[in-house]
């Protein structure tokens, strides 16, 4: 993969107004993007804002260089090196996809309610299209599973409507370990409100209920 070569991305703006940009960015800032995308839906208690066409364009250049590897002998040293590099992107993609996949299953209820929410307020959807789309079967899985299951339970427990409004939500509260991708000013570390300043590069375990907005604007990461 040539880490040089230009790429063009569409770049949505996160705000009521649905207004695109195009990004140019080289090949290596994809990957550095991806890793990052990655990175940061591992240690995140819940789902982030999908990178859907950071994931395509990897696919896209992984069947590209696939096609180029197709041309040298399998003795080459070059192969070896450039398929590596190859595995290596399949792996950050899809354990990418497979941890927000994850997350869906365990929060489904919670993940479509919120993007509900996100759509009549015209705020983008933190699903992609096929996120959604599998989301909206796996919940209706899970009730036709339990609507069988529940009839065979006696009629006092099925009288009772309160389990019936639990959401299983994940734990905003959790502990994660951040860095800092600028200078932040007035982060709040307790429930006390204290606050404190993050130079460029330093790091901190924190709530993440903290941070949270500071990681979909791009100014932590988390490791």
């Amino acid at each position: 993969m040539n880490e040089s070569e230009e790429i063009n991305i569409s770049n949505e703006v996160n705000s009521d107004e649905s207004d695109s940009d195009e990004l140019i960015l080289t090949a290596a800032q994809v990957i550095q993007i991806m890793e990052e995308a990655w990175s940061n839906e591992k240690f995140a208690p819940e789902i982030l804002p999908h990178k859907y066409e950071i994931v395509e364009c990897i696919l896209g250049q992984i069947s590209h260089v696939e096609e180029n590897l197709s041309n040298l002998i399998n003795d080459d040293l070059r192969r070896s090196i450039h398929q590596m590099e190859l595995d290596r992107l399949r792996y950050l993609v899809s354990s990418y996809l497979r941890t927000r996949l994850e997350k869906i299953e365990a929060f489904v209820c919670c993940i479509l309610k919120e993007e509900d929410e996100r759509a009549s307020r015209n705020k983008l959807s933190y699903l992609s299209p096929s996120e959604l789309e599998f989301a909206k079967a796996y919940r209706d899985g899970l009730d036709q599973h339990f609507t069988d299951t529940l009839k065979l339970l006696p009629a006092e427990i099925l009288n009772n409507k309160i389990w019936q409004n639990e959401i299983i939500t994940p734990n905003l509260d959790a502990f994660v370990f951040a860095k800092a991708k600028s200078q932040i000013e007035g982060v709040m570390i307790e429930r006390d409100e204290e606050f404190v300043d993050l130079e460029k590069g330093s790091q901190v375990i924190i709530s993440y209920s903290n941070i949270s907005n500071l990681i979909t604007n791009d100014k932590v990461s988390l490791i």
